[in-house]
């Protein structure tokens, strides 16, 4: 069951991997300047005003707050002015995660729109480098914040931009091992290859693009 999940999962999504740098340096330069303490300040500052609309804010003001949070998320894995992994450290470190999984429940006040941007955030904070095992602890953080149990319920949403955009998140957090365990025990198995199976185009492209490369490396 676990190799299926595996290749399920991996088939389903991609990981973007950066090298990891000093929690600080938000260039990845090595050193700590002035100017670098300023946009730490700043992008904890808006974190904070991030979590404080997601808590108490609208269901607009959560769709913005979880838009913004999603495209810095993931911006930072390709492009400045954050390493994605003083992004990370910050998010977590403002309660940003714990936030984006209460959005997932499904009592929550939340649009599916709010929840496709949640999920896309909780992906980008859990990507990992699997070069190295500095930056590991990010998406069992995100399992440790129950985000598994709504990830694996979504992966049957009647909107399909839940559907792939958990699969998408689900394929991530199986790079971590605690988190694949956790995964297997709610019982992703089954979603996840009926959504490959019968999923839209770009589950199954996804799915037939990657199965291949990651069942050849598991011979």
């Amino acid at each position: 069951p676990s190799r299926l999940l595996l290749i399920v999962l991996l088939g389903l999504g991609a990981a973007a991997a950066q090298e990891p740098t000093a929690d600080g340096d938000t260039n990845g330069d090595g050193v700590v300047d002035a100017a670098e303490e300023r946009a730490q300040q700043q992008l904890h500052d808006s974190l904070v005003q991030a979590a404080a609309l997601m808590e108490h804010g609208s269901a607009t003001a959560k769709e913005a707050a979880t838009e913004e949070i999603a495209r810095m998320a993931i911006i930072t894995t390709i492009d400045q002015p954050f390493h994605p992994v003083t992004y990370r450290n910050a998010a977590i470190k403002a309660g940003i995660v714990e936030l984006l999984v209460a959005l997932l429940s499904p009592t929550a006040d939340a649009t599916a729109a709010a929840q496709r941007n949640a999920l896309a955030a909780l992906e980008a904070i859990a990507t990992d480098d699997p070069t190295t095992d500095l930056d590991n602890d990010h998406a069992r953080y995100v399992c440790d914040a129950g985000a598994v149990q709504h990830v694996v319920r979504l992966l049957s949403s009647p909107q399909e931009q839940l559907q792939v955009q958990s699969a998408a998140c689900a394929a991530i957090l199986a790079e971590s091992v605690p988190c694949q365990t956790a995964l297997s025990a709610a019982k992703a198995e089954v979603p996840l290859v009926q959504l490959g199976t019968f999923g839209n185009d770009v589950a199954k492209l996804h799915a037939l693009a990657r199965k291949r490369i990651v069942e050849r490396h598991l011979l």
